[in-house]
């Protein structure tokens, strides 16, 4: 399952680099800070899940409910999410901005751990 939805994200992201059709904004589109919110929270869940941090018995259906937990906290919809997403990655420069904020965001929060220890 979540090797399918990021085989999904690099998809767009490669098919979107060979369109030339300009696409359309969707009706609702995430901005870029949120969408670095939500994808900053969507890579620790992943992450708690591959560290065994939820338990080892972390159903499909339960991790699909972690998330639905991060789009209700900020206040959006995975099909508001999906559109978005699939929306910035036909705007590589866009996309490549959002998951620079991403990383950073990541290795900021990383960062503090380490020197909390």
């Amino acid at each position: 399952m979540r090797f399918g939805y990021w085989l999904l994200v690099i998809g767009y992201l490669g098919f979107g680099s060979c369109k030339q059709k300009e696409q359309e904004k969707p009706t609702y589109l995430l901005s870029e800070d949120q969408m670095v919110d939500v994808m900053v929270d969507m890579h620790l869940v992943e992450t708690a899940q591959n560290l065994k941090l939820m338990g080892s018995d972390t159903t499909n259906r339960k991790y699909q409910q972690y998330f639905n937990a991060i789009f209700e906290s900020h206040e959006t919809s995975k099909a508001d999410f999906d559109s978005s997403l699939f929306y910035y990655s036909t705007k590589t420069d866009q996309m490549n901005a959002i998951y620079d904020k991403v990383l950073e965001e990541l290795y900021e929060m990383e960062s503090e751990v380490k020197s909390d220890q």
